[in-house]
């Protein structure tokens, strides 16, 4: 069966594919569509960083979704950057393994705002694919920006940051970065 939407890898906001495991990359390479079968209150992004680092206040990562039809007048773009919530920070939690000495984990979630905007974008590519004679069709592309939370504290712009995804609570967690907060804010789109 001919694919309908052109699902794009994960695009982290990052470097290219540096840091991204190879491990990761069959996940990465499903997660458009695995997104969009997805329960949103299951979505979440768990960062693995030094135990000094604090994020700026109001600092959170943000779930980038972007839908392009490929016939303009077929239906809206959707160009949306979804803030997430801190969940909890804490030891070894929700199947992640406890942190080496002197690192802890920062869990973020969808708040229900987050969570209802995402429902609808699923909700219109499923419209979307079962009326594929209207010419419907177009790209989806899934990201996590997180340069806002790498601090320019310079005793911690070279620690490692390994950033984690869970779609699904059945699925678990699964690594999607590795660097530094010196990179991610490299990395960061200019404004």
């Amino acid at each position: 069966m001919k694919r309908f939407f052109t699902c794009l890898i994960l695009s982290v906001v990052l470097a290219g594919c540096s840091g991204v495991p190879l491990r990761s990359l069959p996940r990465l390479a499903q997660l458009s569509e695995s997104l969009l079968d997805a329960n949103p209150a299951e979505f979440m992004v768990a960062l693995q960083v030094d135990a000094r680092l604090v994020p700026p206040p109001g600092a959170v990562p943000r779930l980038i979704v972007k839908l392009t039809p490929r016939d303009p007048v077929a239906f809206d773009p959707i160009d949306k950057r979804l803030s997430l919530q801190l969940a909890v920070a804490s030891s070894a939690t929700l199947g992640l393994k406890a942190p080496p000495a002197g690192r802890r984990w920062l869990l973020y979630s969808m708040p229900p705002d987050t969570q209802a905007e995402l429902r609808r974008v699923q909700t219109l590519v499923r419209q979307a694919q079962a009326a594929p004679e209207k010419n419907r069709g177009g790209s989806l592309s899934v990201g996590v920006e997180q340069h806002s939370l790498a601090v320019s504290d310079p005793a911690l712009s070279r620690t490692r940051w390994d950033t984690w995804l869970q779609v699904r609570q059945s699925e678990g967690f699964f690594e999607v970065w590795s660097g530094t907060p010196e990179q991610l804010r490299r990395a960061a789109p200019q404004r």
